[in-house]
């Protein structure tokens, strides 16, 4: 039997825990906290998490732990009554590369500390589990100097033995069906990310308010959750867009996302972090094509040699879409939705399959 620990329980680490869970129906049981102050998830879910598993009256072969928990401070607790589980831990992010928020009331010197609870979370476990290879290494590539920063006795000796032991093992993503329905010439452009800094939506609205201004028609599709803390630049494009807007805002249920996805053309990349990129490949696997800095996951993801001409060059996003809607160019969209295809719950199941069971 299997457990899989969620600190986080919202946005993509609900997705992916729910169709973790879903893909071995009766194998596993889920166990999640709120989604939020994860900071405080990074320091106490271990101690809830050990008595949760410890009320349940089950032993667990396997415990998967989400990055955003102490696997060492949980592998404590459970040592004494769970001596044979073995310890996973999944990467969703890293906190060595996470791009810091200017907004963010500690200064990243001063959280020295969530780096190195994902240290040592991956050199107790078991298994250190990734979810793509950008992530994997830029976590060992940031690692040695991060330990070196260090007064004495700086580990970095333990860095080969956590290496051997990480693998990559890529989410899974709900495919979206083609759009059957008849396009015009007008062309509709996504965004379907969370609203947040690091997904940087300023660079994304720049560049439709330089289209808008340069007489490029276009349609937009904004979708993700409004929160308190979401970047005032939204606020800003539903009113100066509005005449551009489609819709804008959370979807009111899976069906109609599905159905705004599809319904787009392309969908431009502005991020300054991703370590996967499910929203991405979803809308891919709706023929919507990616238009993609080459950088972070997307490289990995969309290998350049067959994707190459959805990639722009940085800095350069107005330019390209400018280029595109004066000569569009779909022969890639069949192509795109094959390759989102193979980040499916089934090719999941049977990469996980290889590596935990």
């Amino acid at each position: 039997m299997f457990a899989f620990l969620e600190p986080y329980y919202s946005g993509s680490h609900k997705y992916f825990a729910d169709g973790f869970v879903k893909a071995f129906p009766g194998q596993m049981q889920l166990f999640t906290l709120q989604g939020r102050h994860w900071k405080w998830r990074m320091h106490g879910s271990a101690v809830t998490f050990a008595d949760m598993l410890e009320k349940s009256g089950e032993k667990f072969d396997t415990i998967i732990v989400s990055s955003l928990a102490d696997t060492a401070l949980l592998k404590s607790l459970l040592l004494p009554k769970m001596p044979e589980a073995r310890l996973v831990t999944y990467f969703h992010e890293n906190q060595l590369v996470y791009p810091w928020s200017e907004d963010d009331r500690e200064p990243s010197k001063t959280d020295m500390h969530y780096a190195f609870i994902n240290f040592t979370s991956a050199l107790v476990s078991d298994i250190a589990l990734f979810n793509s290879e950008f992530n994997k290494e830029s976590f060992f590539a940031a690692l040695e100097g991060f330990l070196r920063s260090f007064p004495d006795n700086r580990l970095t000796g333990k860095i080969d033995a956590v290496y051997k032991k990480s693998k990559v093992l890529y989410p899974g993503i709900n495919t979206i069906p083609k759009s059957n329905d008849k396009k015009d010439n007008v062309l509709k452009i996504l965004w379907n990310h969370r609203w947040e800094y690091d997904k940087d939506p300023e660079t994304f609205f720049d560049t439709m308010f330089r289209l808008k201004d340069a007489g490029i028609p276009f349609q937009l599709v904004v979708l993700g959750e409004e929160k308190s803390t979401s970047p005032e630049i939204f606020k800003v494009a539903r009113e100066k867009l509005k005449d551009e807007i489609i819709s804008f805002g959370y979807a009111e249920s899976y069906e109609e996302y599905k159905k705004l996805v599809a319904l787009c053309d392309i969908q431009p990349v502005t991020s300054k972090h991703e370590f996967f990129g499910i929203s991405v490949l979803e809308a891919a696997s709706a023929g919507v094509l990616p238009i993609l800095p080459k950088r972070l996951s997307y490289p990995e993801i969309f290998p350049p040699e067959k994707f190459g001409k959805l990639f722009y060059e940085e800095g350069k996003l107005f330019d390209f879409i400018e280029k595109f809607a004066e000569n569009p160019d779909f022969s890639l969209r069949y192509e795109i939705s094959e390759r989102a295809s193979f980040f499916d719950w089934s090719h999941f199941k049977r990469n996980a399959e290889k590596l935990l069971f």
